[in-house]
């Protein structure tokens, strides 16, 4: 998916954009005095650092194996997904805990996972490797939730790294009469309602075609409007609603077979690990 087209601000080139340098590779289980810094919760668990990665694995987790996999992992997501958000790499140390699905993860993290907050990315497998990263680097540059919940959503899971096509996704559900109109998707009450398969789908989709096509400052000018949902979509991309959606139709279509449709990956393993009860 590359704007080739120097006068738009965005690039969203799914890309091998070259990897930062990394200073130094540790591999270390953490002391107790390392862990007590955090909480006596994570005492146990095992610490490996990488780049800008303080990364922590719970005890029996199956992505310990792949522990230097998922650090370089991580740090590429890191790299390309700031410069497709227009913004620096942060300077300090990223807390990334990886957790056991379990109702245990759930006690020790003291939430639902995945989540972060303003230092720490808490992740379990259940959603794809940058969906929390982007959230968390969104919150690093000041983008708070707005109030259109396709937006909030659809923007991380476009840069996800799942190696999904969420536009041929899209296109399916169009050719299916499963898809949900534009106009409805901003209703946050029929949006949150919708098949979580079926919502990512057009969410992503959608933030991909307005990423593409106009950039990432209009995306957020309609994340962050006050309006109504359709008012907002004319006013900012000056057209009716009902041509601006025919435009995303015809873009998904364009993009359902195109490998630059998605971003990928292929750095870090798909690891299986069964959830404990």
């Amino acid at each position: 998916m590359k704007n080739t087209d120097d006068r738009r601000p965005a690039r969203i080139l799914w890309t091998v954009i070259p990897l930062i340098i990394v200073t130094g590779l540790l591999l270390s289980c953490g002391s107790k005095d390392e862990s007590a810094e955090l909480s006596e919760k994570y005492a146990d668990f095992e610490r490996y650092t990488y780049g800008h990665f303080d990364i922590y694995f719970m005890p029996k987790s199956g992505w310990r194996n792949y522990k230097a996999d998922i650090g370089q992992g991580y740090e590429r997501f890191l790299t390309e997904i700031c410069s497709l958000l227009e913004m620096p790499i942060p300077e300090d140390t990223i807390k990334l805990f990886i957790y056991l699905p379990s109702k245990e993860a759930v006690e020790i993290a003291g939430h639902e996972i995945p989540f972060s907050d303003d230092k720490s990315i808490h992740w379990a497998g259940y959603y794809p490797y940058g969906y929390e990263l982007t959230k968390f680097l969104l919150r690093r540059k000041g983008v708070k939730p707005g109030r259109f919940h396709v937006l909030n959503e659809g923007l991380p899971h476009v840069l996800d790294f799942s190696s999904i096509n969420y536009h041929d996704k899209t296109n399916r559900l169009i050719n299916s009469q499963l898809y949900t109109p534009l106009a409805n998707l901003g209703d946050n009450e029929i949006f949150d309602s919708l098949k979580f398969s079926d919502r990512r789908s057009q969410s992503a989709s959608l933030c991909g075609f307005l990423m593409y096509n106009y950039g990432l400052d209009r995306l957020l000018m309609l994340w962050q409007s006050k309006r109504p949902w359709k008012e907002s979509v004319e006013t900012i991309f000056q057209m009716p609603i009902d041509e601006f959606e025919d435009s995303w139709k015809t873009f998904a279509l364009a993009h359902a077979d195109d490998p630059l449709g998605l971003v990928e990956t292929d750095t870090v393993p798909d690891v299986k690990v069964e959830v404990q009860k």
